[in-house]
């Protein structure tokens, strides 16, 4: 009978500190040896397995998710529910609205705030809806909230704010740039923001560190500093 040596915890932490750096090339995300790394796999696994889009599995599922038998879930804003859609007219999704009573007859009647591939072919970019951040003060009606749009489905957001009563992106209004932001509204003119400041400003994983008051009508730089993360 063949023994083998047991290998322990500190066994393994050994054989990973050695390689310690290794891959660290992989870290840049968006680098180009990185992509290209990701690239060749992603060529690797289609021409071992085929393309799933190819497969009946695939099409049945892409049918369930594009039926307009779907649920409509929604979120109440007000006296409206608010509800994202998504079929096979309307890939990138509408953000639309409807009365209550609408909402529980067989046929719903929408009001679409927001057409997402429309946005997308008027201004060149392949954006995809990524939620919202509703300004929600006690006692008062939402009419503002922050849309976030990433191009493509990048973990980063560009953000802009919206008004539900115009159903339109509020001119001059709080904009913030493409990152990983984060972001939550302390009064209808002051954000507490979450964002790429500049060097220092974020984690290794490319994540906020710091977190600044952003008044209205105020350049971004000009936000101040209320809290500051590890890095």
């Amino acid at each position: 009978m063949t023994v083998h040596a047991q290998t322990t915890k500190e066994d393994l932490w050994a054989k990973w500190a050695a390689k310690d750096g290794e891959h660290a090339w992989l870290e840049e995300v968006e680098g180009d040896a990185a992509l290209s790394w990701v690239k060749d796999q992603n060529k690797n696994a289609v021409e071992a397995i085929g393309d799933p889009s190819s497969t009946e599995l695939y099409s049945r599922v892409l049918s369930i998710l594009d039926s307009k038998e779907k649920i409509p879930y929604v979120q109440k804003i007000g006296d409206l529910m608010y509800n994202f859609w998504q079929d096979a007219s309307n890939p990138r999704g509408l953000w639309r609205r409807t009365t209550l009573a609408s909402y529980k007859t067989a046929e719903p009647e929408w009001e679409v705030l927001l057409d997402v591939d429309a946005l997308g072919k008027e201004e060149g970019v392949s954006w995809v809806y990524k939620g919202h951040t509703l300004l929600s003060e006690h006692g008062a009606p939402a009419t503002r909230t922050l849309v976030s749009l990433s191009r493509g489905g990048a973990d980063a957001t560009m953000m802009r704010e919206f008004d539900l009563e115009s159903k339109s992106f509020v001119e001059g209004g709080f904009q913030l740039p493409e990152a990983k932001s984060r972001v939550s509204w302390q009064s209808p003119d002051v954000l507490l923001v979450g964002t790429d400041f500049g060097p220092g400003s974020l984690t290794d994983s490319g994540y906020p560190r710091l977190v600044k008051e952003w008044r209205r009508g105020t350049p971004l730089e000009e936000a101040v500093q209320v809290y500051e993360g590890e890095a």
